[in-house]
């Protein structure tokens, strides 16, 4: 791994001993979590690009894109 980075979360003592009941890696669940997000957030933004990209496209015609199919076909 990477240079890494410590972070410091705060929870409740309540979920604090639930934490500890459960055998879990909390750092590396923590980690798997956050790069989802990112993840999930990276694929909103370039969904909303696509979508802004789709609106300012022109509308193409069936027998435009049959054209190009076959143009396709032929290379």
């Amino acid at each position: 791994m990477s240079q890494t980075n410590i972070i410091t979360v705060k929870v409740p003592n309540e979920l604090k001993k639930k934490m500890k009941q459960i055998d879990v890696n909390w750092s590396e669940y923590i980690r798997e979590c956050v790069q989802k997000k990112i993840d999930e957030q990276k694929m909103k933004e370039a969904s909303a690009k696509l979508d802004e990209i789709r609106m300012r496209a022109k509308p193409v015609s069936e027998e435009e894109l049959q054209s190009w199919i076959r143009e396709g076909r032929e290379r």
